[in-house]
């Protein structure tokens, strides 16, 4: 590129002594005119050859041009000397403005006259000059600041070249803003990279820039530097020469940490300039706070120690932080309140010490994860027994309210008719005298018909309620219940936390004992239920240890964190339940004559017996259990029915057999053990029974006692849907209700 420059200057100055030598002569240039043959004879003025003397005007004019190009070319050729001497010299900006020159008087010559092959290699060699000035600013940048793998070093004057210029930081950082990025950012559209020819140079330039910005203006790679010493546990810090902060070991004492931050507080203080500073700060000081904040947290019991010195030494930090807050002004504004409260405040301070038991307890729970040991199981005979015993010596239900569940209609059958009687007394007689399903601690959402004064009383006391619906006497107390090694580490972590809370002084935290272990039991929960495989496996370990912990108060928030998991659980089979029917009955009712039985074959009976069923028998809880043979049959089946406007002969009979189908896959041993399982299988055979009955069936049935769990209402209603509207079916509901009557009487 040297040879081209000077092919190029020695060219223009050959033409320029040329033109020169022949413009500086003008007798000559006339007498040259005169001599010529052509212009001797005046009748030969107007002749066609007086064309020669226009185009040598033009000619002269063409010259006159190129030397004025020739003229620009040679002080473009100045001005590039000039950028080579500035560079050597380190004027970056003197070079910024000399390119900025070259580019104006480039956009004023018409380059078209010139060779294409000049042209471009012109182009090329001012675009490399871009480059060569950007390289210069960003090897200057990296001598101010030198990040290695452990260490930051910032000098504010550097040696540069062979001659060993002095560049000054301040300086030279302005030149960087006011030249690249006087608009506070990058941005890419300014002329210094606008008006560059060669794509790939531009996107050189360009990657360049913007790392430059970031890095240096913006101070990323510093911030990032500083966060990873921050956020690395162990590693210690100190200011070496007053313009480096480095890394000396790997493991430190607690005394060398709070240096650490102090070597960090005194880099920002001291080393880097003031302005650089509050860029730093502004994006990094609170995270400084923070850290400090939780290393204090996580070693208060040492810190605090009578015969230590670090508290001392954590105000003075705290102060230093102060000073830094006020050097930089507005960039970055820190009080040091918290930390001054934290130091000072014994209330804060001994909350500081139950979350570090805590702390220690979580941790506990995540390494016993870490290994597979924790899924070795045994198995536990008598737990659910003492749950029963347990149970016994809870305060009986008051009468009333007794009463009034009696009063309830569990199957919840004809809610929706208008002309049920709730206070026949042989409704009271029927299915609700036969079964009392209670669901979790959250019955009230489950029994619509639920009496003003039962949910009062429940109201009354939320914490009782739960706990007697959570142990059921009716539990089969000689279930054989396996459980794996977490509650023997959940017990021991329980009993640690209070002989941690012990060691504080319960007086002192009484406030926050309770919702910290709520807090402790809440995230235990949380890690089992994305550990645990089996949802019925977290059930009966939680179980066991409310069992075997001897204040059940204390662990209420474990048993309702179990509920609440457990009835996720058992709603989703529910819902899946709820859509297969529903599938079904969708086909009944647009095709009752041909229907398509696929659902129930291979989805609806299969989730039956191989999903729904054997999960909830693996939770041994007949109530539970109950519930859900309950939801089935009523909730999914009759009530859906129920539902309809009418039921015509053949979906009668595809009911029927539905019904069939339903009670031979639900048809279990533990389903036959339980009374209200047993009750609610015995009524859904009846529906089956009588939705393909004639009528006068139905009343042999209603005369033999066959419909002792229906209200009368209930008889009624599916006599309606069965049956079109005739004197006989008249006749038949005002006989059935006249002897309820007269029973009930």
């Amino acid at each position: 590129m040297a040879q081209l420059d000077s092919e190029a200057g020695y060219e223009l100055r050959n033409i320029t002594e040329q033109l020169d030598g022949i413009l500086s002569d003008p007798d000559t240039i006339l007498a040259s005119i005169e001599n010529d043959p052509k212009l001797t004879f005046p009748s030969e003025v107007s002749s066609p050859e007086s064309g020669d003397v226009q185009a040598l005007l033009a000619r002269e004019a063409q010259l006159s041009k190129q030397l004025l190009i020739y003229r620009e070319l040679d002080l473009i050729s100045e001005l590039l000397e000039e950028v080579k001497l500035n560079f050597q010299l380190w004027e970056l900006e003197n070079c910024f403005y000399s390119l900025q020159n070259i580019r104006k008087k480039l956009d004023q010559v018409d380059l078209s006259k010139l060779p294409m092959q000049f042209q471009e290699s012109l182009k090329l060699h001012i675009d490399e000059f871009h480059l060569n000035l950007v390289s210069h600013c960003d090897s200057a940048m990296r001598q101010f600041w030198k990040i290695g793998a452990g260490f930051i070093s910032f000098n504010r004057t550097i040696t540069v070249g062979e001659e060993q210029l002095e560049l000054e930081y301040t300086q030279f950082k302005q030149f960087l803003k006011a030249c690249f990025f006087s608009e506070g950012r990058f941005e890419p559209n300014i002329w210094f990279i606008s008006s560059l020819n060669m794509s790939d140079v531009k996107e050189t330039l360009i990657k360049q820039l913007s790392k430059i910005h970031n890095d240096y203006c913006e101070l990323q790679v510093v911030q990032g530097k500083l966060k990873s010493f921050l956020f690395s546990s162990n590693v210690c810090l100190k200011i070496k020469d007053n313009d480096t902060l480095e890394t000396i070991s790997e493991r430190c004492n607690l005394h060398e940490i709070i240096n650490s931050f102090g070597a960090v507080v005194e880099f920002l203080s001291e080393t880097v300039t003031t302005a650089d500073a509050g860029i730093i700060l502004s994006r990094l000081g609170n995270t400084i706070v923070v850290e400090i904040i939780k290393f204090f947290k996580q070693n208060s019991n040492q810190l605090l120690a009578a015969e230590s010195q670090h508290k001392d030494e954590l105000l003075v930090l705290n102060e230093k932080l102060k000073l830094l807050s006020e050097k930089v002004g507005d960039k970055w504004l820190y009080y040091g309140r918290e930390f001054d409260t934290l130091l000072n405040d014994d209330s804060v301070i001994n909350n500081l010490k139950l979350d570090k038991i805590l702390q220690v307890q979580n941790t506990r729970i995540r390494e016993a994860f870490k290994s597979a040991d924790w899924q070795t199981t045994k198995v536990i005979t008598n737990f659910l027994q003492d749950k029963v015993s347990a149970n016994s010596a809870q305060p009986e239900m008051p009468k009333e309210v007794e009463e009034n569940q009696n009063l309830e209609d569990e199957w919840g059958w004809g809610h929706d008719d208008a002309t049920i009687d709730h206070h026949d007394e042989e409704e009271n007689n029927g299915w609700d005298d036969e079964i009392e399903l209670a669901l979790e601690t959250n019955a009230a959402e489950q029994t619509p018909a639920k009496s003003k004064l039962a949910t009062q009383v429940e109201g009354s006391d939320d914490w009782q309620h739960a706990w007697d619906e959570s142990i059921s006497v009716s539990e089969d107390s000689n279930a054989k219940v396996t459980i794996t090694q977490i509650p023997a580490l959940c017990l021991q972590m329980l009993s640690d936390f209070e002989l941690g809370c012990d060691e504080i002084g319960r007086a002192k935290i009484e406030s926050i004992l309770d919702y910290k272990l709520n807090l402790l039991l809440t995230s235990f929960m949380a890690m089992c239920m994305c550990k645990y495989k089996d949802w019925w496996q977290l059930y009966h370990d939680v179980e066991y240890i409310v069992a075997e912990y001897p204040n059940k108060r204390k662990v209420f928030r474990l048993q309702e964190l179990n509920s609440h998991f457990v009835r996720a659980h058992v709603e989703n089979l529910k819902k899946t339940m709820k859509t297969l029917m529903n599938r079904q009955f969708k086909s009944f009712l647009e095709h009752d004559k041909n229907p398509n039985w696929t659902v129930t074959i291979e989805s609806l009976l299969p989730y039956v017996e191989g999903v729904a069923l054997p999960a909830i028998f693996k939770l041994h809880n007949p109530r539970i259990l109950s519930e859900f043979v309950n939801y089935i049959y009523v909730d999914c089946f009759v009530d859906t029915v129920m539902s309809w406007r009418l039921i015509s002969e053949r979906n009668s009979e595809n009911l029927a057999e539905l019904i069939k189908l339903l009670l031979t896959s639900t048809n279990h041993p533990q389903l036959e053990s339980d009374a209200n399982c047993k009750h609610s299988r015995e009524k859904l055979a009846i529906v089956g029974e009588i939705l393909t009955a004639h009528l006068t069936h139905i009343m042999d049935m209603f005369s033999n006692g066959d419909f002792y769990l229906f209200s009368t209402d209930e008889i009624v209603q599916w006599i309606v849907m069965l049956f079109a509207d005739t004197g006989l079916r008249r006749e038949c509901i005002d006989e059935i209700r006249t002897i309820r009557e007269e029973r009930s009487g």
